[in-house]
């Protein structure tokens, strides 16, 4: 078996003939149909309320269309696409294009919307494009009615800077730093400045679901906020934006990138003997501590991360017959079941670790003993990415969903990885 993930492995334990479309798109979803109006959630004294009502108010989905810009912006600031920002603000362009912020809108997300109502896309568009002016209708006395402000080419730029740092025209944004004077005032106006900007609050509307929502045992299918305010870290003073916008750079890095993965974990090995030999009993534990993600390791429903220890033969093969141990670190759901049940909730918490366990007696044609940690961010949407096209790739969206599941499964990488060469048998010991 070559060192890679089969397939049938990434779909193990779900049934993905029986999941729905529309009930499945999560990063956002649910967080409206379990929970029509905006709020106050208070999960903790950590919590900065303050911070908390004024996302409530400035979060209100669809945002507010924007209306005319005042006649004193100057061009390109009028208007609502990111390279207007783009002119004055290069580098946090740049880092926003290259961000899953800016490819909120990705082929994953708009290859469903041809099987769906709009009521079931709006649920989708408040957090990948929460802007009015990327949604086709807008709700009136209960009906959805054409949207005169409608931009598709907005639509498609995905969670933009005005739906971060517009409300009706009015520039929005942290405090300026310390001997950074303002030059924005003969440009587009002086920018509102609050220090909420910079409070774990101010992302909680997209990556929190509220109590009020669907709780699978006991917890809510996207709970960041409420990991990392039951973390040791509100109390000293690491915020979201600290770790995922370092030096207030729009990165917004995560899982998917390797680096950044790294920095929020440990990983050890042990051998014992730190020689195997062939014919001889070979112990090995691989560790992996939660000891820099402010939240549980990995967060949300949609990542797999495996620990993996096996002996391979001359060809780099695994060795069949019981020479491969795994541990999954993910929180896996079953969505057939109504209301959903949890297969299992293996991630690890801040401070906590997994470890895993290998022992085996060294067959004959074992060569290297491999210990190795394999992330799959995207596991959950490539299984249900595979579904879909299971249902022909002839139906509306399918060409979106293939690209859409070849990008779900290059995002896989080798985390960790140690091979240790095993000695032949030494018969002059016999």
């Amino acid at each position: 078996m070559p060192l890679r993930i089969r397939r049938k492995n990434l779909q193990k334990l779900f049934p993905w003939k029986t999941v729905i479309v529309s009930v499945v798109l999560l990063a956002g979803g649910l967080g409206v149909w379990f929970y029509p109006a905006p709020g106050v959630d208070v999960v903790a004294e950590k919590a900065n309320l303050e911070a908390d009502r004024w996302q409530a108010v400035y979060w209100k989905k669809p945002i507010p269309p924007q209306g005319e810009a005042p006649p004193n912006h100057l061009e390109p600031t009028r208007g609502l696409q990111p390279e207007n920002c783009a002119v004055c603000h290069p580098d946090q362009f740049k880092g926003w294009k290259a961000s899953l912020h800016g490819k909120a809108m990705g082929p994953g997300v708009v290859g469903q919307f041809h099987s769906m109502s709009f009521g079931g896309e709006a649920s989708c568009l408040n957090c990948h494009a929460p802007m009015a002016e990327q949604w086709k209708y807008l709700l009136n006395n209960g009906k959805w009615v054409a949207n005169k402000s409608y931009d598709p080419a907005l639509k498609n730029q995905g969670i933009t800077c005005a739906a971060c740092h517009l409300r009706r025209h009015k520039r929005h944004g942290p405090p300026l730093r310390k001997n950074r004077p303002s030059i924005s005032q003969a440009v587009h106006g002086e920018p509102e400045r609050t220090p909420f900007f910079e409070a774990s609050e101010f992302c909680k509307g997209c990556h929190q679901h509220p109590s009020t929502s669907l709780l699978v045992n006991g917890k809510t299918v996207e709970n960041t906020y409420r990991e990392w305010l039951n973390s040791p870290y509100p109390e000293q003073g690491v915020t979201c934006q600290k770790c995922h916008m370092p030096d207030r750079r729009h990165l917004w890095k995560g899982i998917h990138d390797r680096e950044m993965t790294l920095s929020g974990v440990t990983i050890t090995a042990t051998i014992q003997p730190r020689q195997p030999e062939v014919g001889s009993k070979v112990t090995a534990t691989l560790t992996l501590r939660n000891t820099g993600t402010g939240h549980a390791f990995p967060t949300y429903t949609t990542p797999a991360v495996y620990l993996k220890a096996a002996l391979l033969d001359d060809k780099n093969r695994i060795i069949p017959g019981g020479f491969l141990e795994e541990k999954i670190l993910q929180r896996r759901l079953n969505m057939s079941t109504s209301p959903w049940t949890e297969f299992f909730d293996t991630r690890v918490l801040p401070g906590d670790a997994a470890t895993l366990s290998f022992s085996r007696v060294v067959p004959p044609q074992a060569r290297q003993l491999y210990l190795w940690v394999w992330v799959a961010p995207d596991q959950f949407y490539s299984g249900f990415f595979r579904s879909i096209l299971r249902r022909g790739n002839n139906r509306p969206g399918a060409r979106e969903i293939e690209i859409a599941l070849k990008n779900s499964i290059n995002s896989q990488y080798r985390l960790f990885g140690r091979k240790i060469p095993i000695r032949p048998h030494n018969r002059t010991q016999q």
